[in-house]
């Protein structure tokens, strides 16, 4: 495929191959004692698949193996697997060309983000979506195209068994794939793992087993193992009856990571009286700035520029909210401790009618580029933000052990990284707010909600609106204690003990079993969420003693701190000077302070084209960061390609949270990472030097005067 230039060739075909415990599981799945089955293998890679065909002598009648990449088909090509072609060939082609058919579709389709085809392929994925009636988006994955194309070429009693994402249980993108699913196939089966299978990267992927039997039942059923190891134990032919009818009108499968009585328990409740938060109230995002960092401001810069005429109460981090109501008191609190608790509302005419201090705010936001941005930039004035409703209550974007719903009594206005909650008419404000806080709300939260590295749980607005709660007005008597239990931050558990008792039981009629169940359902998919391991590739420890005891930092409790937001920013306060050395690797004259902090890390080799030629602007960190990196205090960094060393010399702009796929046009995961904005100063050394990483062999952690030294020692 004609993909984007700058990233590796693996990435880009979508090449992270198949473990062969997982190949082998599906074959034996898919082939169950037949020996007459034509087999097709879409995007075979350098031959898995085929490998363990060969390798365990299965019985068949043919194979068919497709792979665009030449290189990869020729490696495939070696196997010796009898009555089996390797089709050098892009998948579109021969999807819409062939009159085939197969018994068997097997495979781990490429994970390739829409925008790295080009027009042509564009084109002919979706001629395939349209023979079935399907409309392909713009943000649709290759292996979405490669699902419902495959899905085509089977017989009328075939069997599809691929490695896809997770994503398909629950992402919007993946919602009419789902649907497809659903009605297209008879069996579905989906397998997912406790931890991570697939090395060096942090995609989460489950097997999915689909039959065409010809009937008219639809039924699916999950199954969850611990790693690859884990399949060894299943029998194939238990997969052949899964118990689960499949319910049409539910959007995302990780419903059906629950048992039957689980499921039916559910059934029971959206069958009841029980009305979900729409009910109530409308959900909408939150206010959308284009600049949170420049429109959301502490009190010290109001004053500063003179801004009181424009500034409004704003709340905007989770931290900043710990209770049940957000007050005014709580606002000012905020405001005393320097939080961004305002938020700039400025008037078309603010930029000529301004006083001095708004000029010059407005002037310097050009400066910077704000005005630039997308958000901005397509306004009528860059500065004027749209959409200011104040809301009733807040409910908060992404979370770690469960969403937040707060009261708004404060007034204050928030950003996208909350929800705005407007509470119909004649309901109870107070007793619909305390509502949410059960087991069962946070269960139905839990399902709706789609889950992303690091253990973020992330709810959008129709999600939100979706979910149950037992709304009376009498739950106000709970909601004085509930508040001060937050603020008290209760455990979650001791906390449900009480609202499930007064919300569940005695408002509800609950039976203490069903009490128990939904507090089970909850537990189980939030400790699913939060338990992810990766399988990481045997290497031999060579870390020193002191090397081994440096503490991982939890990323999570940076994130309930700062959450996007800044932990470091020098872009505000450079004061940077030129310095002569008379050392030979170092140039003359380039701008730094040798007392400032640098951090140097060590960068992949598919990642090194960006900083040969110097247009790096985002590093992102491994999954582990040290603790002993004083982080408000990184002001330079150097990136160490492998096996060259260090040359180059970057500004640290701003260290903050963010998301792996930053560092990476390609990347298309969630997970949560260090994220350095960096700005290259210029060459500090005419050739590279090597000097150790002294955490992990990932990262060094000096200052500017001790890394002229070492390398001038070495020299």
């Amino acid at each position: 495929m004609q993909l984007i230039k700058d990233a590796s060739a693996e990435k880009l075909r979508g090449a992270y191959y198949t473990p062969p415990a997982i190949a082998s599981f599906i074959l034996r799945w898919g082939i169950n004692g037949s020996n007459d089955y034509d087999i097709l293998e879409p995007s075979c890679g350098d031959g898995v698949f085929l490998e363990c065909m060969s390798k365990d002598k299965m019985l068949f009648h043919s194979v068919s193996a497709i792979e665009y990449d030449k290189d990869e088909a020729e490696k495939a090509r070696t196997i010796n697997l009898h009555d089996a072609e390797v089709i050098n060939d892009d998948f579109h082609h021969f999807c819409l060309s062939t009159s085939r058919r197969f018994d068997l579709v097997v495979g781990n389709p490429p994970f390739i983000r829409y925008q790295y085809y080009d027009e042509g392929q564009q084109l002919l994925a979706s001629e395939i979506f349209s023979k079935v009636g399907l409309k392909r988006s713009k943000l649709t994955n290759a292996w979405v195209t490669f699902v419902v194309g495959c899905s085509q070429l089977l017989k009328e009693h075939g069997k599809m068994g691929f490695v896809i994402p997770s994503e398909l249980l629950q992402v919007t993108y993946a919602q009419q794939l789902r649907q497809f699913l659903s009605h297209y196939f008879n069996k579905i089966n989906i397998i997912s793992f406790e931890n991570l299978v697939f090395e060096e990267i942090q995609q989460e992927v489950v097997l999915l087993l689909c039959e065409k039997t010809g009937g008219d039942e639809h039924l699916i059923e999950h199954i969850e193992v611990k790693d690859a190891t884990g399949l060894e134990a299943l029998d194939p032919h238990q997969l052949n009856l899964p118990t689960k009818t499949i319910d049409f009108h539910q959007d995302k499968w990780t419903y059906y990571f629950l048992n039957k009585d689980e499921l039916d328990f559910l059934s029971k409740v959206k069958s009841s009286q029980m009305s979900k938060i729409s009910t109530y109230a409308n959900v909408e995002v939150g206010i959308t700035t284009g600049a949170n960092g420049y429109f959301t401001v502490p009190q010290s810069v109001v004053e500063m520029y003179q801004l009181h005429a424009y500034a409004r109460p704003m709340v905007g981090r989770s931290v900043q909210v710990n209770s049940l109501s957000f007050t005014a008191k709580d606002w000012k609190k905020n405001l005393r401790l320097g939080a961004k608790a305002n938020l700039l509302v400025f008037t078309p005419d603010a930029k000529t009618n301004g006083n001095e201090g708004t000029k010059a705010y407005i002037e310097n936001g050009e400066q910077q580029g704000i005005n630039e941005g997308y958000k901005t930039s397509i306004r009528d004035d860059w500065f004027v933000i749209p959409s200011i409703k104040l809301s009733d209550a807040l409910f908060l974007r992404r979370n770690n052990m469960y969403p937040k719903f707060v009261l708004n009594e404060a007034g204050a206005y928030t950003t996208d990284t909350m929800h705005r909650v407007f509470i119909h008419e004649g309901v109870n404000r107070k007793a619909f707010v305390a509502s949410y806080y059960n087991s069962l709300s946070f269960a139905f939260a839990e399902i709706l909600g789609r889950n992303f590295g690091g253990g973020v749980l992330e709810l959008m607005p129709s999600e939100v609106g979706g979910i149950y709660l037992p709304y009376r007005e009498e739950n106000e008597m709970i909601f004085e204690q509930l508040d001060k239990m937050l603020r008290e931050k209760t455990p979650a558990d001791k906390m449900l003990d009480y609202t499930d008792e007064v919300l569940l039981r005695q408002g509800m009629g609950f039976s203490d079993r069903e009490v128990k169940m939904s507090r089970s359902i909850w537990h189980k998919l939030m400790g699913r969420r939060l338990s992810r391991e990766t399988l990481e590739k045997p290497k031999e420890d060579k870390r020193t003693k002191s090397d081994s005891c440096i503490q991982q930092l939890n990323l999570w409790d940076l994130f309930n701190q700062y959450e996007f937001e800044p932990i470091t920013q020098n872009d505000m306060v450079r004061e940077d000077y030129a310095v002569e050395y008379e050392t030979a690797p170092c140039h003359l004259q380039l701008p730094i302070d040798i007392s400032k902090n640098l951090l140097i890390c060590n960068v992949k080799k598919d990642n090194w084209e960006q900083y040969l030629d110097g247009s790096a602007k985002i590093y992102y960190t491994g999954k582990k960061f040290p603790t002993t990196v004083a982080l408000n205090k990184l002001y330079y960094f150097m990136p160490y390609l492998s096996g060259k060393g260090i040359r180059d010399l970057y500004y640290i702009k701003i260290a903050r949270l963010g998301y792996r796929k930053e560092g990476q046009d390609n990347e298309d995961k969630n997970d949560l990472r260090l994220v350095f904005e960096i700005e290259r100063i210029g060459q500090l050394f005419v050739n590279y030097k090597k000097v150790k990483l002294e955490i992990w062999r990932t990262f060094t952690d000096t200052n500017m005067e001790k890394i002229l030294q070492v390398v001038k020692n070495t020299d």
